[in-house]
């Protein structure tokens, strides 16, 4: 089977227990990850060596988020990048390894230990009747192939891709990056960040695309087809 894994940030916990309910139910399951493996949460850089030693031991495929883009292109310590990083829970990541690091000390280190990691990193993956990408896809751009789309406008997207009401050439899109209490689903869309960042009794969740269900850290298994279409999650936007 093939699952798709929510934004982790740092949470290895979460994704530790959330990986054995997954082989749980399939040992050789196939793992496609959504982006956003770092930053807010405390033990990025954990999350990445424990990240890259599963690539070696597990079929992953690694999907790139809006921070982990963000890292990539940091080239000075003022500069709008780091800006971004460090206002949106950067520092977390800087503190995971060496709280005295510089953000520039940080990514080369980071970008030198996980360089292949970091290399890996797609912007898009396509399986049976689903587009997967981090922040989905923005309305404008749904006569677009997916291979034409340049990685920023995969990254970003919020409201106005989650109000649209609309396949992307007759498929479904998987999408994290916005936050909910519990998996969105609208017959359209699926959205699978269930906030295990912003409070601690939030699960990660994946989805089983094979099956059509999720299961998330907690051991919660959900059916897609049993969640109310008609109700958007409440979406946390602070940490309590």
């Amino acid at each position: 089977m093939n699952f798709v894994i929510g934004d982790i940030h740092g949470e290895l916990a979460k994704l530790k227990l959330l990986l054995k309910n997954i082989f749980a139910i399939d040992d050789s399951a196939k793992l496609i990850f959504i982006g956003d493996y770092i930053d807010k949460g405390t033990d990025a850089y954990s999350t990445l060596k424990y990240l890259s030693k599963l690539s070696h031991e597990r079929e992953c495929v690694f999907l790139r988020g809006n921070h982990e883009y963000n890292w990539e292109l940091l080239k000075d310590k003022n500069d709008k990048y780091a800006e971004f990083i460090l206002k949106f829970g950067g520092q977390n990541t800087i503190s995971s390894i060496n709280e005295k690091l510089s953000v520039l000390e940080t990514k080369e280190l980071l970008f030198t230990e996980f360089k292949s990691f970091f290399d890996s990193l797609n912007n898009y993956y396509v399986i049976n009747n689903y587009v997967i990408t981090h922040s989905g896809i923005p309305p404008e751009l749904f006569s677009v192939k997916i291979e034409n789309i340049e990685a920023h406008q995969l990254l970003f997207n919020r409201y106005n891709f989650i109000s649209s009401e609309k396949l992307y050439f007759g498929k479904k899109i998987i999408f994290g990056h916005t936050g909910f209490y519990s998996p969105y689903y609208d017959g359209y869309k699926i959205g699978i960040d269930t906030s295990a960042y912003f409070l601690d009794s939030q699960p990660l969740t994946a989805f089983c695309v094979d099956q059509d269900f999720f299961i998330d850290s907690k051991n919660n298994r959900t059916e897609l087809l049993s969640i109310n279409q008609s109700c958007c999650p409440a979406i946390p936007r602070v940490k309590s």
